[in-house]
Parts: C-alpha cells; sequence; structure tokens
C-alpha cells in the first residue's frame, strides 16, 4: 500500500531535523573538542628554554646537574576584573643562573575584553606587546620573625624585575610570550613571587595591576625540572 503523500512529507521533514539536529550537536563536540587540544598545547618555540649568557654559563658550570624548578600555582589570573584574562602555562626558576623563565598567554577574547573594558574604540592587534609583565618579589627581612610580614611592614622588601628577553608566537586562539627574567635570586627570605600585569608599556607602578599572577610561595613544595636534549643542545652551542 502506498504511503499517503502527506505522511510521507511529514517523514522526510522529520529526517531532515533529525539530521540537521544530529550535525549541530557533533559541530559543538568537535568544535569544543578542537578548543581543548588547542588551549593545552603550547607551539614549539614556547616549549624550550631562551639561552642567554646567564644561563649558558651555568650550564657550563652545571651541565646536567643544573637545578630547575617550579610549583605548582594558579595558572590564570583569578582578579574579580580580569578572571580568566591571561595565564602562565609554564615557567621555571634557575637558580644558579638567577633567572626566571615564563610562557605568558592570553586568548582572542582578552583583546576584546580589555579594549571594551578600557573604551578603546579600535580593538588591540595580535602579536604585538600591548601588555607590561614584570616579576615582583617580597623578600623578609626578619626572616626569624614571621610576625610581622604584612605589606606595609618596613621589614618586607618589594624588588621589581623587567624582562631582558622576549620571544612572541601566535596561534589560532592564543598569543605567548615567553619572558626571561635576570638576576632573580630565590633565597631563604623571599617571601613570595608573583607577575603584575599592567596594559601599555609604560605604566604607572603606584596604581594597582591590572591583574597579577603568583609563581612562588616559600611554603610551597618545589618541583623539579629536568633539561631537555634540545635546551642541552641549544646551551652548549650558544655563543659558539
Amino acid at each position: 500500500m502506498a504511503r499517503p503523500r502527506k505522511s510521507y512529507a511529514l517523514f522526510i521533514a522529520g529526517a531532515l531535523l533529525r539530521a540537521a539536529v544530529g550535525g549541530l550537536i557533533l559541530a559543538m563536540v568537535l568544535f569544543l573538542l578542537w578548543r581543548v587540544y588547542f588551549s593545552g598545547m603550547l607551539p614549539g618555540s614556547m616549549k624550550s628554554l631562551a639561552p642567554n649568557e646567564a644561563l649558558a654559563n651555568a650550564y657550563a658550570e652545571k651541565g646536567e646537574a643544573l637545578v630547575l624548578f617550579d610549583q605548582v600555582q594558579g595558572t590564570v589570573t583569578r582578579n574579580e576584573d580580569s578572571y580568566g584574562y591571561f595565564g602562565v602555562p609554564r615557567f621555571v626558576f634557575i637558580p644558579e643562573a638567577k633567572q626566571l623563565q615564563l610562557v605568558f598567554r592570553y586568548n582572542n577574547s582578552t583583546l576584546k575584553a580589555v579594549a571594551k573594558d578600557l573604551g578603546l574604540a579600535e580593538p588591540l592587534p595580535r602579536g604585538e606587546e600591548l601588555f607590561d609583565v614584570s616579576l615582583v618579589l617580597r623578600r623578609d627581612l626578619t626572616p626569624d620573625d614571621l610576625t610581622d610580614n604584612t605589606d606595609q611592614s618596613a621589614t618586607v622588601t618589594k624588588e621589581r624585575f623587567h624582562p631582558t628577553l622576549t620571544a612572541v608566537d601566535t596561534t589560532a586562539l592564543y598569543t605567548y610570550f615567553l619572558y626571561t627574567f635576570d638576576d632573580v635570586e630565590i633565597t631563604d627570605a623571599t617571601i613570595v613571587g608573583y607577575i603584575d600585569i599592567y596594559y601599555g608599556l609604560t605604566p604607572d607602578y603606584t596604581e594597582g595591576a591590572m591583574a597579577d599572577l603568583r609563581l612562588y610561595h616559600r611554603d610551597d613544595p618545589k618541583r623539579e625540572i629536568k633539561l631537555t636534549g634540545k635546551d642541552e643542545k641549544a646551551l652548549a652551542s650558544f655563543g659558539k
């Protein structure tokens, strides 16, 4: 018996609707998987140490015994006005070289959000230095007395460091900067270390930062990091 024309039309319409809904769900799942995959993958230029004279000299002296460490800290900013804007997916302290290297990252939506927050008429460009990123170390002048370590205490000093070496890379979603900070000493007197993030390259440091992100605290355990073969090769050949 032939299917009635009206019933056949409804069958076709239902099949098309189910196919459309299924295709939409599949597209959303693939998009989420793509975002998750690329959000956790650093470009190759951001995975290795950036050689300079201080680091090469430390490697020449210590070789494979060169000590590198990080700590398990928050990787994205959590300030109320800049929640999730910026991240540090990788950082490493190198005491013998008196150095810190870190990867600073933000995504495309951060540029739109910052432009909106600041009331800028033009969109912010990708792949350019738009933010001042500085390292701040707070040190205890009286390490035997922990009761006087308040922010305004005269027994706590504050030292700010600026990058001496910068590299930049971009992906479909993110802009990355590899920053090297030299003359950085982590001692028993170092209470905490964090980066301050300001918009613009000539900020007023007397004003509060747009965001900050803690990298080090003396009460947290250190996690040792090994040099990769690529790092060793680059350091051994530096300056030759």
